[in-house]
């Protein structure tokens, strides 16, 4: 035996570590795997309906449906025509797309990213407190929390770009923690390329590539040349999948990201609806909205408990937490500039914030691991507080489960699944040119090509369309012909720049040939030529 120890000091001192890491491993993969199986179970039952969908979701879905068409990354603009897509980035439609040339419905693929993305976050955020504390039943905590959490559960009912993001960047933390504590170079470049490709799913970030950048030139322990060099070659790579798209943006469409900028910055009180957001992460909804105070009071109370353990905290000094507390300034900072500067409207709303509270629950998990570490035995007062935090920080998330399970989310609900006007626009034989005031809606829900009818009103200028006389005469020639329809949605939100249906039925030869709830469909008619 090795130093002529016999064999049960042997087995003692080399084997008897081994195993208990083993079995430590084991609890931690059959812990985790067993949680996150039971929460894909629950978000897959509750998404039976389909996935959930919202405005955002139209444009991502029907973009998929034209990148699989062969049309490339377009979709219907804000004036109803088919044009390149730049508001949003490309990743999450062609992650769709990908799936639909595998025979998957970009509708059964979008739900399907959303699950497989859920689950991942939830292993991810137990990984990283895994990582800090050695916990199995920390990293465990954190994973029962991130499938229980309201926002987690929220963005990932519905085809938004949220879950992908999220991991994507929780794995940039990842690796660029291992990097810090190995300098292995594959970490180093494999973090600034995951951070790349969230830029592609969502622009916001872009805020990680100055965090990455501005982490490494803080907390790499090289000589500060060889930390300027780092950073600014981690900018470079992690903004050049992005400069990619945005020179793609300026060729084909004229705009880098279609938003324009001015300087506002925001008063006090619109900072208000992020505390308000964040009561959403602990509390029931209707406490939020009718006891503000007591929800805001709750949430500065846990903020303020939470910075003064971090400032007392060791695992201060462990690069991942600063890297989660570099993840989440340097997300919050972003988002200020943004309302400061960028004219389109930035809402402190459950998907901007779904990030933050995977961040401050990393970190909160963490915290509490140690205090427990230090005070195994909790304050008598103290158990019931936490169990009843811990109870009602899940009433959300289940509440909206129960709601999409009943009867779906936005566009995924009864009204849209089961309506006539978008069966009638599906069954339409495939020479019918379809004209709509919400053409979107057809092209994502039917899957059928769809024109906008014209607008009575530029709806950028807000002055009249001098085009619309023509444009009447085009759709006039249209319509005539076999198998045409205009399919009209009771929309109010659309009918302030476009026509009402009076209004078409006086200029046009139309007549109505089925009346549904949420609208008409119209045919030309012969008889009024």
């Amino acid at each position: 035996m090795d130093n002529g120890l016999n064999g049960k000091e042997f087995a003692k001192k080399y084997i008897a570590p081994l195993a208990m890491d083993f079995s430590s491993s084991v609890r931690f993969t059959a812990a985790i795997l067993g949680s996150i199986g039971l929460g894909v179970c629950a978000l897959i039952v509750a998404t039976h309906q389909g996935i959930g969908l919202f405005p955002d979701s139209i444009v991502y879905i029907g973009t998929a449906r034209n990148i699989l068409d062969g049309r490339g990354v377009q979709f219907l603009n804000d004036v109803g025509e088919i044009a390149p897509v730049i508001q949003y980035p490309p990743l999450y439609s062609a992650m769709i797309a990908a799936l639909g040339a595998l025979g998957l419905d970009p509708l059964d693929g979008a739900r399907w990213l959303s699950i497989f993305f859920y689950a991942m976050a939830a292993f991810l955020s137990a990984w990283i407190v895994r990582r800090i504390t050695f916990s199995v039943w920390a990293s465990w905590f954190a994973c029962i929390l991130s499938l229980s959490a309201f926002p987690m559960i929220y963005v990932s009912s519905q085809a938004l770009t949220e879950p992908i993001f999220i991991c994507f960047v929780l794995i940039a933390l990842i690796m660029l923690g291992e990097f810090f504590e190995t300098e292995r170079s594959a970490m180093f470049y494999s973090a600034a390329l995951m951070i790349g490709l969230s830029c592609l799913v969502r622009y916001v970030g872009i805020a990680f590539v100055a965090t990455g950048g501005l982490a490494i030139l803080i907390l790499s322990k090289t000589r500060w040349t060889s930390r300027l060099l780092a950073a600014l070659k981690f900018g470079l790579i992690g903004s050049l999948p992005l400069a990619i798209w945005v020179a793609r943006n300026l060729f084909a469409g004229g705009s880098a990201t279609n938003r324009t900028f001015s300087f506002h910055p925001p008063a006090l009180k619109d900072l208000l609806p992020a505390i308000d957001t964040a009561g959403y992460w602990l509390l029931p909804i209707s406490t939020v909205e009718n006891l503000p105070f007591l929800s805001r009071a709750v949430v500065g109370v846990i903020l303020l408990l939470t910075v003064w353990l971090l400032s007392q905290s060791r695992y201060l000094k462990t690069r991942d937490v600063q890297l989660l507390v570099f993840w989440l300034l340097g997300y919050s900072t972003f988002l200020l500039l943004s309302m400061s500067l960028n004219d389109q409207p930035l809402y402190f709303d459950t998907r901007t914030l779904a990030l933050p509270y995977m961040t401050v629950m990393a970190l909160a998990v963490t915290l509490i691991c140690e205090w427990l570490q230090k005070k195994p035995a909790l304050p008598f007062g103290l158990r019931p507080a936490l169990a009843a935090l811990l109870t009602l920080q899940t009433i959300n998330g289940i509440v909206w489960l129960k709601q999409s399970y009943a009867d779906g989310i936005g566009f995924a609900t009864e009204q849209w699944r089961t309506s006539e006007l978008i069966d009638f626009a599906r069954k339409a034989p495939d020479r019918a040119l379809i004209f709509s005031n919400a053409p979107d809606f057809i092209v994502t829900l039917a899957n059928r090509p769809a024109r906008m009818i014209p607008r009575k009103i530029n709806p950028d200028t807000y002055k009249p369309n001098q085009h619309y006389a023509a444009e009447l005469d085009g759709i006039r020639q249209d319509l005539a012909q076999p198998d045409s329809i205009l399919v009209y949605f009771d929309d109010d939100s659309r009918l302030w720049y476009l026509p009402s249906p009076a209004e078409l039925e006086a200029m046009l030869p139309l007549k109505v040939i089925k009346s549904a709830r949420g609208g008409k469909v119209y045919r030309w008619d012969d008889s009024r030529v």
